[in-house]
This record gives C-alpha cells, sequence and structure tokens, in this order.
C-alpha cells in the first residue's frame, strides 16, 4: 500500500506542477507571468501607493524557469507596476585594455512579455493593463475598465486594430490571466494573426531587398530615364532615345518610375524572356469628366503618372506569373485595406480616413498599415505612388514619385522596412517624414508577390 501511495503522490504532484508550467505555455512563446501575479497581487495590485512604495524590486521565476522582475515607477499623475522577463543586453565595455563586448541581464519596462498595470495617483483607481505582445514594443493588447468590466484595445504603432471591445470578464481577474486564457477568450474577436507570424515566409522579400542593395552602385539617377523592353535607355515621358549624362556613362541611369520599373522588370524577364514595354504602363487608370477641372487638367498633363504607372506595374507581375492578360481593372492590385478603428495623434484620439480612392493613405500612420500588410499578406512588396501639391499651384495635386517598399519581420520577429526611391534607400523615418512635410501628401500603393527569382538589369549596354 505505501508503494500505491507514493505513486499516487508523485503522480499528483506531477499533475500539479504540470498544470502550473502550461499556465506559463502559449502558442506565441510570450514569457508569461501569470502564476507570479497571482501570487503578489495583493501586495502589488491592490494596494495604496504608499504601501507599493515599501515592496522592493523583486526577481522572481515562473513554473517554467523563466526570471522576472516586478518593479514600481512613477510619474506625476499615475504609477505603473511592471513584471518584466528577463532579455540579455549586448555593450560595449572600455577599460585600460581597450573595448570588449559583455552580455548584461536586463529587465525593459517594454519588452516582449511585459504586463504593466497603470493607476491614476489622485484616487488609485485603474487605468490601464498593458501587455506587450511582440518583439516590437509598439505592438500590445490593453486592457481598460468600464464598471469593473474589461474591455480590451490592440494596438499597432499608434493605430487602434481594435479599441473599446468588452470581453465579458471583470477587470480585476486580468491580474492572474495568462496569455492563453486571453487568448482562448479573445481569439475570434482580435486578430491575433498580427503576432501569430511565420518568420520564413518573408524570405523573398529580404532576398530582393538586398539584391537591389547590393546593385545601388551601379545606378545613377537622371530625371525621365528608363529602360524599354530590350534594355535600351529611352525617355519615360516621350519613349523616344534617352542619351545620359556623360558622367554617368556606364551606369544604369533612371529616373524615380524608372526605377520602379527597373525592380519589376527584375521578375518579369526570368519568366517572360524580356522586360516590360513602356506603352502599357502610360495607360491611364482614371477617368475624369471632360468638363470638371481635373479632367481638363489631365488633357494637358497627367496628373497621375506614378498612380497609373505603378498599377499597370503591378498588373503586368500579376499577368507574366499568372500567365494570363491582365487589364489593372481586372487585378484587384490596388491596397485597400482599412484595418484601424482609431489613430493615435498629438491631439489625442481620432478617427482615421483610411483609404481615399484613386488617392491612397494619408502617411500619418503609414507604419501601423505596412505592418498590418505584412502581417496579413506577408510574401509581398509594395510600390508606392507618392501624390503631392504642385508647388507653383496649390490646387493642382499630381502623383509623380515612386518608390518601393519591403515591410517584413525578421530572423527575430522585429519588424523591419526597406524603402528605395530615385535609385538609393532611404531610411523608413527619413521617408515618412518626408511625406509629412507636406499636409495634403497621400501615399498609394499596389502589391506585388515578392520572388527570389529576380535578376534585375545590370549593366548600360546601349551608353552614349
Amino acid at each position: 500500500m505505501k508503494f500505491y501511495k507514493k505513486g499516487l503522490v508523485f503522480l499528483l504532484t506531477t499533475l500539479f506542477s504540470a498544470v502550473f508550467i502550461f499556465a506559463d505555455y502559449n502558442k506565441f512563446g510570450i514569457p508569461d507571468s501569470s502564476e507570479i501575479r497571482k501570487e503578489i497581487q495583493n501586495e502589488w495590485f491592490k494596494q495604496d501607493l504608499e504601501l507599493i512604495r515599501l515592496q522592493n524590486t523583486q526577481i522572481r521565476n515562473n513554473y517554467s524557469g523563466q526570471t522576472f522582475q516586478i518593479s514600481l515607477e512613477e510619474k506625476e499623475d499615475k504609477f505603473f507596476v511592471y513584471v518584466s522577463p528577463k532579455s540579455s543586453m549586448r555593450i560595449d565595455v572600455y577599460d585600460s585594455t581597450g573595448v570588449h563586448t559583455e552580455v548584461e541581464d536586463v529587465y525593459n519596462i517594454n519588452s516582449f512579455g511585459t504586463w504593466m498595470y497603470a493607476r491614476n495617483k489622485s484616487d488609485g483607481s485603474p487605468d490601464f493593463i498593458r501587455i506587450y505582445v511582440s518583439k516590437n514594443s509598439d505592438v500590445f493588447i490593453q486592457f481598460k475598465s468600464l464598471k469593473n468590466t474589461a474591455r480590451i484595445d490592440f494596438l499597432v504603432y499608434g493605430a487602434y486594430v481594435v479599441k473599446s471591445l468588452p470581453i465579458g470578464i471583470p477587470f480585476e481577474k486580468l491580474f492572474s490571466m495568462s496569455i492563453q486564457d486571453i487568448y482562448n477568450l479573445t481569439q475570434k474577436t482580435i486578430p491575433w494573426e498580427y503576432v501569430d507570424v511565420n518568420l520564413d515566409i518573408y524570405n523573398n522579400s529580404k532576398v530582393m531587398a538586398q539584391t537591389i542593395r547590393s546593385m545601388l552602385p551601379k545606378l545613377a539617377y537622371e530625371d525621365d530615364a528608363m529602360y524599354d523592353e530590350i534594355g535600351s535607355p529611352i525617355s519615360i515621358r516621350t519613349g523616344q532615345p534617352f542619351v545620359c549624362d556623360p558622367k554617368n556613362k556606364g551606369k544604369i541611369v533612371l529616373s524615380s518610375c524608372g526605377f520602379v520599373k527597373w525592380v519589376v522588370d527584375g521578375l518579369i524577364e526570368p519568366m517572360a524572356g524580356s522586360y516590360l514595354k513602356r506603352e502599357p504602363l502610360v495607360s491611364p487608370t482614371v477617368e475624369y469628366k471632360d468638363t470638371g477641372f481635373q479632367g481638363a487638367l489631365n488633357s494637358k498633363f497627367s496628373t497621375n503618372f506614378s498612380l497609373d504607372w505603378t498599377r499597370n506595374l503591378a498588373a503586368a507581375s500579376l499577368s507574366v506569373r499568372a500567365k494570363k492578360t491582365y487589364l489593372y481593372s481586372e487585378t484587384g492590385v490596388d491596397v485597400k485595406v482599412e484595418p484601424f478603428a482609431a489613430i493615435v495623434t498629438d491631439k489625442g484620439v481620432t478617427n482615421t480616413v483610411g483609404y481615399i480612392k484613386n488617392t491612397g493613405y494619408k502617411p500619418n500612420h503609414l507604419k501601423a498599415l505596412l505592418y498590418s500588410l505584412s502581417a496579413t499578406e506577408p510574401g509581398y512588396f509594395y510600390l508606392a505612388a507618392i501624390r503631392q501639391t504642385d508647388r507653383k499651384n496649390s490646387e493642382v495635386k499630381v502623383f509623380n514619385d515612386a518608390a518601393v517598399i519591403f515591410p517584413y519581420l525578421d530572423e527575430n520577429g522585429y519588424f523591419k522596412i526597406v524603402v528605395f526611391i530615385d535609385g538609393q534607400e532611404s531610411k523608413y523615418s527619413e521617408f515618412e517624414n518626408q511625406l509629412k512635410k507636406t499636409n495634403d501628401c497621400f501615399i498609394h500603393l499596389v502589391r506585388v508577390k515578392a520572388s527570389n527569382v529576380f535578376y534585375p538589369q545590370e549593366k548600360n549596354l546601349y551608353a552614349k
């Protein structure tokens, strides 16, 4: 009998441990502090600020062995309790022998898996709970209390994918809920695909971006320059032969739109055996009334040049890949998604404008949009047509410039945006700031399937 009792005790202990270990598990690999939070909630979450101040910063392990730090931070009108997982940081150490790198343990307050509880100093009332569910600290879920009932927000780079959605549980229950429990409760109501991403699917985008980057020294920018279907330099406006500046002889000479075609041609040529012709790419994709201001203006010169150009390029790429000719209007290449309920601005939370037909998006939530696209339609890159106000006439809006954008998550799950414009690589922050300089700037996106079979034209065989 003693043997069976010992065996039973061992079995129950094992099952008990397994339950707690499972509580720390979730399909996204997010460090989970639920069991730690359950143990500390009375001292750290439910006490007055004066008593929480008496608590020393603590280090605790969850049942699966992950280490967390519990800490307090105060600001002018709020205070915050953090339960932050341990991570490692490489730092450069300078001493008498020179510089060497050491690995240091850190507990960042916005790191992957951090759980944060914010309260108001005035009366101790709850403000919000936030959980960082991504390696990218600008992607998180948070909860607020309305009559003690929890409501969930899902934010991506300052944009609300979900805002104030009731989830039917008391707010305080979140103090000890695991990530998996939250997922089980909300899996049909919030877009967990923004977190549950297959990182291998971005390889083609990374290959293309690196290939373009390696070839940039061979390129030179000149207005109006492009290459035709046989690789001969021509004028993008007239289709006549183009003679480059002598200083650029031997280089691939491209205008803004010519560069975008050069990128797409690198996908087309391996499949079709030639590059794209100019004429189909300048076909209008927008119809105007002849009597209207925009129609009259467009009859004199194309105000939608880069819009038409990028749309027709994307349609051509789809046609070659599908081995069937599609007109732009048949393709669905335009990005028209409106994934956001609201956005955070300097003036507070406001409604988002979203997509405007034949115009695109305002750049103030472009990064959030690109993250959304990278998560929901991985494997694509984007051609961007940029609409700006004419410098001489503020009533005239023109699409002149174009860019190529690769949004993806790297091998560690961090969000990256690679931008090429005018034959150069641009830091995303600089690209976005340039767009925002003009209040009425818009950016229109079309999607193109990325491929690792990518061979852009390398030499200007016709340079004179």
